[in-house]
């Protein structure tokens, strides 16, 4: 069932509106969107009863919750042909306590009943709710129906100890049986979601450099869930991210900013904006430049941290919202999102890439080592970001002992990095034709930026591919700024190729790749980089790395 929201605004304005009824005021753009329309679902929609059984009375229910922001109109139980006698249908908590209820009226023979509720029950969001409505004589029922979650839009059964059953009526049921669905639900409606998050709170600058901040924040609440959050510079915006945390770049160096965040919900609602920050962004020459960065100032060692010492983490699947320091995590698991690593040894059994991103929110790793199995790992090895997933972040991170340094194809920063001690195909850095990449960006289209950080693969030797490789092999690659790095490399150092599968047709990259003030170890065996004729969007200030001169600038390499 369907009904026009227009119709629904309409008997807002003239009587009550138990739909808005203690909400805050609505939003005004709401009218833009009245002939809009109501949704209403059923947990059942073609499911009918496999037997039915007469061993009653009993008080029957099902489990339940909503993963967006409603309420509960009717109740609805399916009748079978020989049950007769008064029927009440309850909505409980699920500790047990009655949250509303009606008695049926003007019941057929059988089939679906349904009974409308005086006022509208409205829910929390995942939240778990039990419905219930007695029965006199006799029931219908399919065992194990209830084994495997039930959705329909917003509303999804529970697994597990779900079909429930008591011999009291009216009293609240605990027993269950082989997950037997008793076919009781209810009808609900979708409610626009007006309410906005709650401020962010203790927003905090923890790092201010050339080009770029480092914030972090408490994280808001919602009636419904926060999805992320907005970062502005006064009323402009700097950045939407998924985290409790934003890595800001592209400043202007020495710039007064007034910093603000909001917080967005899945309805787009945003907070009020949080106290301003009122700072200068650092000047050209504050922080550590990639010819700057080694093993004493990034990973653990750069914090005083022998990885050894290390407990392991044995919690699994890291949970959303987390902060984990301080372990050894065997094969990481971020994919609830909103995860922050922090001075963590990480070690990956995989022989291909494995997954440091989520489609769920971002994933910030900090001052810790990434690192194969002990072994030296094979060149498909490599963290690697999905154009799907939300932002990653790798800050004063030292990645080593695996083939490739990392594949990240959605939105990323790569800052103050260590990428060394890569080994290459099969561990043999003499052999022929290996392919040693210290980033790729090898899909996707949002930025990349890979900042003031260290990418060494010379000790693969020169068959290797290089420090980094754009390679559209999966389609269209574009947005990437590499600046203030130290690149060394075998072959190319910077690789550039649009990419031709068999059969065609050509994939490109774009012309949004800027490379900017970098550094480059002497003597790569084919040259500093490869454009394979394509037009890069910048190339600018980049020399040979001599450690003598003032800020390493040796000969200029010009584009080629």
């Amino acid at each position: 069932m369907r009904v026009l929201f227009l119709f629904l605004l309409a008997g807002c304005l003239t009587t009550s509106c138990t739909k808005l009824k203690d909400r805050e005021k609505v939003k005004p753009d709401l009218l833009a969107i009245m002939d809009e329309e109501d949704e209403f679902y059923n947990i059942f929609t073609t499911q009918t009863p496999a037997v039915s059984g007469t061993d009653g009375p009993y008080e029957l229910g099902t489990k339940f919750k909503a993963t967006q922001l409603g309420q509960i109109t009717q109740i609805r139980y399916y009748k079978t042909s020989g049950e007769t006698g008064t029927h009440t249908g309850r909505i409980w908590s699920a500790a047990g306590t009655v949250l509303a209820s009606v008695t049926f009226t003007g019941e057929t023979a059988s089939g679906w009943q349904t009974a409308t509720l005086s006022t509208p029950y409205e829910t929390t969001v995942n939240t778990v709710y039990v419905v219930t409505v007695n029965s006199n004589t006799e029931y219908g029922a399919t065992s194990n129906g209830l084994e495997n979650v039930v959705t329909n839009g917003p509303l999804s059964t529970i697994v597990g100890a779900n079909g429930v059953f008591g011999t009291t009526l009216g009293a609240f049921p605990t027993g269950t049986y082989h997950s037997t669905n008793y076919f009781r639900d209810v009808t609900f409606e979708v409610l626009p979601d007006i309410s906005a998050p709650t401020t962010p709170d203790s927003v905090t600058v923890t790092e201010n450099y050339a080009y770029g901040l480092d914030l972090s924040w408490k994280p808001s609440t919602d009636n419904v869930i926060v999805t992320g959050y907005n970062v502005y510079n006064d009323t402009v915006l700097l950045a939407s991210v998924y985290g409790t945390w934003a890595n800001i770049y592209g400043l202007t160096p020495s710039t007064p900013y007034s910093i603000k965040v909001r917080a967005r919900d899945a309805a787009g609602n945003l907070s009020v904006a949080s106290t301003a920050i009122n700072i200068t962004s650092g000047s050209t020459s504050s922080g550590l430049r990639g010819w700057q960065i080694d093993s004493t100032n990034a990973g653990l060692t750069g914090k005083g941290i022998d990885k050894g010492t290390l407990p392991l983490y044995t919690g699994g699947r890291i949970p959303r919202g987390s902060t984990i320091s301080m372990k050894k995590i065997v094969d990481l698991d971020v994919s609830e999102g909103n995860i922050i690593i922090d001075r963590c040894w990480i070690v990956s059994t995989a022989s291909n890439g494995w997954p440091v991103g989520s489609t769920e929110g971002a994933v910030l790793i900090k001052d810790s080592h990434i690192e194969g199995s002990g072994g030296l790992g094979s060149y498909a090895a490599h963290p690697q970001q999905t154009p799907l997933d939300k932002d990653v972040t790798f800050l004063r991170v030292v990645v080593s002992i695996q083939g490739g340094g990392f594949s990240f194809g959605g939105a990323s920063i790569v800052r103050n990095c260590l990428i060394n001690n890569l080994p290459g195909d099969g561990g043999d850095p003499s052999g022929e034709g290996n392919h040693v990449d210290g980033g790729t960006r090898r899909i996707g289209t949002a930025q990349l930026n890979v900042i003031d950080s260290h990418i060494d693969v010379r000790s693969a030797g020169n068959n290797a591919t290089g420090a980094f490789m754009i390679q559209p092999t999966y389609g269209f690659i574009d947005n990437i700024l590499l600046r203030g790095n130290l690149f060394g490399g075998g072959g190319y150092v910077i690789s550039a190729g649009n990419y031709t599968p068999e059969g065609g047709p050509t994939r490109y990259y774009g012309d949004h790749i800027y490379i900017d003030n970098n550094r480059f170890y002497s003597g790569p065996a084919y040259g500093y980089i490869s454009t394979q004729g394509a037009a890069l969007g910048g190339w600018t200030n980049n020399y040979v790395n001599n450690s003598a001169n003032t800020d390493n600038k040796g000969t200029v390499i010009t584009y080629p």
